[in-house]
Order: C-alpha cells, then structure tokens, then sequence
C-alpha cells in the first residue's frame, strides 16, 4: 500500500511540470545529451530556450517533432503533447497523420517523418523540424 501512494504521489508531481522540465527529464533518463537531442529533432536552439522561459506555448509541430526525435512511446507523446496544451483530434488530417507518426514513425528520424507527412498529403508549414518560416 505504502508504494501505491508514493507512486501516486510521484506522478501527482509530475502533473505539475513544465514542458521543459518533462523533455530534460525524458532525456535523462534516455541518456540523450543536447547535441544528439538538437542532431535527432533538427530544431534550432532558440526554441528551446523559448520552451525554457516558458515565453509562448510550442506549435504542435514542434512538440510532435521533439517526440520522434526523443523516440517517445505513444502513451509517452500524448502525455508531451498534454503538458504542451494540446491534444490531437480524430477529426483533423494533420492531428491524424501526427497520431500516425507518433504510433507507428515513432523510432523514425524526422526526414523521413516528413517524406511519410508529404506521402500523406500534409502541407509542409505542418512539417516537423526546423526551418524557415513557411507563410500560410
């Protein structure tokens, strides 16, 4: 009994995280060192340290990119995605083929993520990774 309550307990802590806080943990315990986590997700540094001082809320892309490149479980993205404010509708094409990635692409670098989001009909502003900014 006394394990159920600390794990509780424990999780309950963990509902309280930012964002930052959860992908420096995931990385942790990944033993993913920044340069890798930079090399994997392809994002530029400045938006990390925008995630960091929690200036504005990531585009769902982003958060969807950092999952694949951290390699995240399902049940693991949609809890990332959670703590970002997002959840994935059933109902939208690019929430779905993002639900896609993060089932099935999951171990999938982000090149090829992108190639399956273009073979899926997805515009590229919904491309994963960084890049310059896409009007539309």
């Amino acid at each position: 009994m006394d394990n159920i309550f600390s794990d509780l307990y424990q999780y309950k802590l963990s509902v309280n995280e930012t964002l930052y806080q959860r992908i420096k943990k995931i990385m942790e315990v990944k033993n993913i060192s920044e340069e890798k986590f930079y090399t994997r997700t392809t994002l530029n540094r400045n938006i990390m340290y925008d995630i960091k001082q929690n200036k504005s809320r990531p585009q769902l892309r982003t958060v969807i990119t950092i999952c694949i490149g951290l390699n995240l479980e399902p049940d693991e993205s949609l809890e990332l995605i959670r703590i970002a404010g997002y959840t994935l509708s059933n109902t939208l094409l690019v929430d779905c083929a993002y639900m896609e990635l993060i089932c099935h692409y999951n171990e999938t670098d982000i090149f090829q993520c992108n190639e399956i989001l273009k073979e899926m009909g997805i515009e590229e502003k919904y491309h994963l990774g960084s890049r310059e900014r896409i009007k539309g």
